[in-house]
């Protein structure tokens, strides 16, 4: 008898417990990474036995160029090896069939865990409760925007309305120029971006000096406004949440403490809108972001 270096005592022997129903793996009990792990587990598995088989092959075909040369004891030995090469093969065989069972399984799970996901969006929608994940990503997105507009575009303004007389001619004066050099490139920015054609720093320039704003040197502040009001609407598409920008807003028909004055003072009545309301979809009203209204002055409320 030869000796093959091996036993079948040390082929990989695997303990498969029986995959769990679809119902189980989406009730928390089975997570989506329990089944990850689960399938890395198998994937390790089916290697190593893959490995040994080669191996066995290896071993096999070393008693074959022995058996040519030997007699009738060396074609038993090979006879029963080449059994346990078949036996190890159709365990092969069954293991990458686990494999490709508990993919099929995963997707299967992925989606119903998508399903859900989608049905508590809706659910939220419907009682007018945001899941407290998207609604703090949301709020996130507020505080980028509330900062684009007052602070980024206020900055930009002065410049598109530098110190001129022509600027304090107009009913308002300079602090309405450059409010409404404000509005006038928010509806730039925002609508067209909505639209799927995002904003260009030479398109909003071009536009700009084309409306008599001095454009003259303002390319590395544009660009940070621009990628920015950019940034905002990719990021507010991405939240499973809608929300929107109400720019369809008649800012006369505002009621005091529906608005935010741009012009920062206490007094008069809502002039124009100079960037709009950002809403969220389900949520409360009093929780969205106001929108930003240039307050006449010298006028009562």
């Amino acid at each position: 008898m030869y000796d093959y270096g091996w036993n079948d005592h040390e082929a990989p022997k695997e303990q498969h417990p029986a995959a769990p129903s679809m119902r189980a793996a989406t009730s928390g009990q089975y997570s989506q990474e329990w089944w990850l792990g689960q399938l890395h587990d198998l994937q390790q598995r089916l290697a190593a036995v893959e490995s040994w088989q080669h191996a066995v092959d290896a071993r096999a075909e070393q008693q074959a160029a022995k058996a040519r040369r030997g007699g009738s004891s060396s074609q038993t030995d090979l006879t029963r090896l080449r059994e346990t090469v078949v036996r190890v093969s159709d365990g092969v065989t069954a293991m990458a069939h686990r494999v490709d069972h508990l993919e099929t399984r995963l997707r299967q799970a992925e989606v119903l865990l998508d399903r859900l996901r989608s049905a508590g969006v809706r659910d939220a929608i419907a009682t007018g409760e945001a899941p407290s994940d998207m609604h703090r990503r949301h709020s996130q997105i507020k505080e980028r925007y509330q900062r684009l507009v007052d602070q980024d575009l206020r900055n930009l303004a002065r410049e598109l309305c530098p110190a001129d007389a022509q600027w304090d001619q107009i009913p308002g004066g300079m602090p309405a120029a450059r409010a409404r050099a404000v509005s006038e490139t928010v509806l730039m920015l925002f609508t067209a971006a909505q639209q799927g054609t995002p904003a260009t720093a030479e398109g909003v320039q071009s536009a700009l000096a084309h409306r008599g704003y001095a454009t003259e040197g303002i390319d590395p502040r544009l660009r940070k406004v621009v990628d920015g009001a950019n940034g905002i609407v990719q990021d507010m598409a991405d939240v499973d949440l809608p929300a929107s920008l109400l720019f369809d807003v008649d800012v006369t028909a505002l009621a005091e403490g529906d608005y935010q004055a741009y012009n920062r003072q206490d007094t008069g009545v809502p002039g124009f809108l100079v960037a709009p309301a950002y809403a969220v979809q389900g949520e409360a009203p009093e929780n969205h972001l106001k929108a930003f209204v240039f307050l006449a002055p010298g006028e009562a409320p």
